[in-house]
């Protein structure tokens, strides 16, 4: 029996004879065999420039800056660029499945999410700050890369999707503006202030705020 014998003779399969252990397990997922293959894909090496692309991206080089500055990392989410501190960062992961939860009352809590064999909670940081879905074709948004971020944040994990992550920048406090009084409230509640960065504002999160906010949203 081949190794992806699910995909010939199991549910996803169309050959016959069909697999003799469907009327044990009734569904491939089930089935010890199915099991493993998803135990080895999840422990396999990653791939050599993806650890190197990633590994830049989160090596923080110690650089010669006044004290207080800030690493942070900076994403989009929809139209939006926002940034939290880097040290919260744990990884990024492709898009994965997300398994939703029965009777889930709070749209910010998408569901159960597969990482590296661990399920965790994956959230939505667009429901929580309130940001306006982009005006985009759906024939675009398919084509543009969405990635999940791993943050840990009082020895709590929590895993939500972004549409693009772009750098590490620094910052000192002091450079950073007022939000503007046409940002909505919402999004407003959870910046500490704006600056600019690539002709572009963006927004500096209040990590506090935001994860005591995202804690007590799903609950």
């Amino acid at each position: 029996m081949e190794s992806r014998c699910w995909k010939t003779i199991g549910v996803w399969g169309s050959e016959k004879p069909r697999c003799p252990k469907l009327e044990e397990v009734i569904h491939c997922r089930n089935c010890d065999r199915f099991t493993q293959a998803g135990r080895n894909l999840l422990e396999r090496e990653l791939p050599e420039e993806y650890q190197s692309e990633w590994g830049q991206i989160f090596a923080v080089k110690k650089i010669d800056a006044p004290v207080g500055t800030v690493a942070l990392v900076i994403f989009r989410i929809e139209e939006e660029w926002l940034s939290l501190p880097a040290k919260l960062f744990a990884e990024i992961v492709d898009m994965k499945p997300v398994h939703t939860l029965p009777h889930k009352r709070s749209p910010v809590l998408l569901g159960l999410i597969n990482v590296h064999g661990e399920i965790q909670l994956c959230v939505s940081l667009k429901e929580l700050i309130g940001l306006e879905s982009e005006k985009e074709s759906s024939q675009a948004k398919k084509k543009e890369q969405a990635l999940m971020m791993v943050v840990i944040k009082n020895d709590e994990r929590w895993v939500f999707p972004v549409n693009e992550i772009s750098e590490i920048f620094h910052i000192h406090p002091d450079i950073l503006q007022n939000v503007p009084v046409s940002v909505s409230k919402s999004k407003s509640a959870f910046s500490k202030g704006i600056f600019k960065w690539k002709n572009r504002n963006v927004a500096f999160l209040d990590d506090e705020l935001l994860f005591y906010t995202l804690r007590r949203s799903i609950q």
